[in-house]
């Protein structure tokens, strides 16, 4: 699912847990996995992707 970094930053991230297990959100470009859609694009509004689940349909 493509995502502007700010709403990204709303959904939980199976992988990360806080001290007692709880969830937690997404970091957006501060994960190893974050992907923009365009790589000259940077910033909240710039729409990109969690690299985890593959390239999403639409991402070119």
């Amino acid at each position: 699912m493509l995502l502007p970094q700010k709403e990204a930053r709303e959904k939980v991230c199976p992988l990360l847990r806080g001290p007692e297990g709880q969830v937690q959100c997404c970091m957006g470009d501060g994960c190893m996995m974050w992907r923009y859609r365009q790589k000259d694009s940077r910033g909240e509004d710039a729409q990109g992707y969690c690299g985890l689940a593959g390239k999403p349909m639409g991402a070119l």
